[in-house]
């Protein structure tokens, strides 16, 4: 007895979903090849040996750290880098783009499904043609195409892995280059402001040499001193006058570096803050001490050295990816329509009758043979590039070590120097008023007004100098300490900014007419 047609097309539909559903169950009963990740052990001292300064053990915030400097034109200057930074920007980009590529990855697991249709015509040929017969002939067809490779061996779910520790990786980064970018502006900003106070202190003692040269040429003119003194004050005036400039130059520089890291033109400080003369309040952060938090805790806290350790994890998922392509891989194909043919003036009526449907099923095996040994070398190569991964990471682990322990040690140096300095600068501001009373008596000649004056701005210009050192020792453990970050591998809101814009822009409806990208 024979089966109908139909009855036999069904029962091998049915095996064929019953083959597919088994063999998505092996696939996701087999475990992946290679190594688990897992964080390797690395070597933390059990608290910082540099805090002389009564550092606490609460973590730093960004924004809480910033204020205690007591310093509005800081914070908005802040405000314009993270909006404006080209490298920041770009380190978005990086963001959105490892974000895709994880999405590729994801779809390579999922069966490709594709429609396709067409319709050829044929003209009759020349002799037909002669003979009358002038309609030609169309062949119509349309239908679903699918492939899709079974994962047995995890090199698709090691790329996913991959993928997700890499586009984790984008994200620690985007933090490291707020972090270093926020600590750039602030050391900038406060090389600026220790130049004008370095300019601030020329000035002051400039004017005090100018009086002190009008009082010497008084007394040359009344006969009371010689030309001598009168060379001396005048020779100290212009030399104190001479150091005006270069710094001035300085101070432009910085300015225009602070423009720049800003996302702006180099004038951009000048024309916007040039005119401010707020300065950062040295003893308030020094009152507030520093939140140092425990050395582990830079594990998490540090986005370096998380960026360091996302790369380590997705050098390990390649590892298996590589081990994957030593086993055989396995495809199955199919696909499913409709055909029919159009001849002369013969409609095509009836192509989505059943007798019309054509189907096809296939299956495919490949088995690596004689490049096996280049496949075993790829996993080696995979795996040595994991080693230096865990190097890198474990390096970058104590090198967040050493920058905090030298930036608290940079910090006691400084602020004992601060204080023997300004207990010298009172000393100079006294002596230097003595030594001109002493010449206006005539108990002394003009070369002990020469010593006191020289004395007096050298040691004002190391204070403004040490205290300008000790604001930028500050920064240098904000950034050492983590700048503030909590570890949070979530997108920041420009990132999502960016990955809208080139949604918008890859839109295949909107394409050709994207409106550009706002400027941030």
């Amino acid at each position: 007895m024979s089966m109908n047609p139909d009855r036999r097309s069904c029962r091998s539909t049915m095996l064929v979903r019953i083959a597919f559903l088994a063999m998505c169950a092996m696939v996701a009963a087999c475990a992946p090849l290679g190594p688990n990740y897992q964080r390797p052990l690395v070597t933390v001292q059990s608290q910082w040996s540099g805090s002389a300064d009564g550092g606490n053990a609460e973590a730093p915030s960004s924004a809480s750290w910033w204020k205690q400097f007591g310093d509005t034109t800081l914070m908005e200057l802040l405000a314009a880098a993270r909006a404006g930074n080209p490298s920041l920007q770009s380190a978005a980009v990086r963001i959105a783009q490892a974000q895709a590529q994880l999405g590729i990855t994801r779809a390579g697991a999922l069966p490709s499904v594709q429609f396709n249709g067409g319709v050829n015509y044929t003209r009759p040929d020349t002799l037909s043609q002669l003979l009358g017969r002038t309609d030609g002939s169309a062949t119509v067809q349309f239908g679903l195409q699918s492939s899709w490779e079974p994962d047995f061996w995890g090199k698709v779910r090691r790329g996913v892995e991959s993928d997700q520790a890499s586009w984790m990786s984008t994200l620690a980064a985007y933090r490291a280059a707020q972090v270093s970018l926020e600590a750039s502006v602030g050391s900038t900003y406060f090389t600026l402001r220790t130049l004008q106070q370095r300019i601030a202190v020329a000035q002051a003692n400039l004017q005090q040499q100018a009086e002190s040269l009008r009082i010497a040429e008084a007394r040359f003119s009344a006969g009371a001193t010689s030309e001598l003194d009168q060379r001396q004050a005048q020779a100290q005036f212009q030399q104190t006058q001479a150091q005006i400039p270069p710094l001035q130059a300085a101070f432009r520089q910085s300015a225009h570096a602070l423009g720049i890291l800003l996302g702006q033109t180099p004038d951009y400080y000048l024309k916007t803050f040039g005119d401010r003369t707020d300065a950062p309040r040295l003893q308030s952060i020094m009152a507030h001490g520093l939140p140092l938090g425990m050395p582990h805790q830079l594990l998490l806290r540090r986005p370096d050295v998380v960026q360091a350790e996302m790369m380590a994890a997705a050098q390990s998922a390649r590892i298996g990816m590589a081990q994957a392509a030593l086993y055989p891989s396995f495809s199955l194909s199919g696909a499913f329509g409709f055909q029919g043919n159009q001849i002369g003036n013969n409609q095509l009526s009836d192509i989505f009758s059943w007798g019309r449907q054509v189907s096809a099923i296939g299956a495919g095996m490949l088995i690596p043979i004689f490049d096996r040994g280049r496949l075993v070398n790829q996993v080696r190569v995979q795996d040595a590039l994991f080693e230096q991964a865990i190097q890198a990471y474990e390096t970058q682990v104590l090198k967040a070590q050493q920058e905090v322990e030298d930036a608290l040690s940079n910090i006691a140096g400084g602020a004992d120097s601060l204080k023997s300095l300004q207990r010298a600068r009172d000393a100079v501001r006294r002596s230097a008023a003595l030594a001109v009373q002493r010449y206006k008596s005539g108990e002394s000649d003009y070369t002990t007004v020469t010593n006191s004056d020289q004395a007096r701005l050298q040691v004002e210009d190391a204070l403004t100098q040490t205290e300008g050192n000790l604001l930028q020792a500050y920064v240098a453990a904000f950034r050492a300490l983590g700048g503030g970050w909590d570890g949070t591998l979530a997108p920041p809101g420009l990132a999502q900014s960016v990955s809208a814009r080139m949604t918008a822009r890859s839109d295949w409806g909107n394409a050709l007419d994207a409106p550009a990208p706002p400027s941030q």
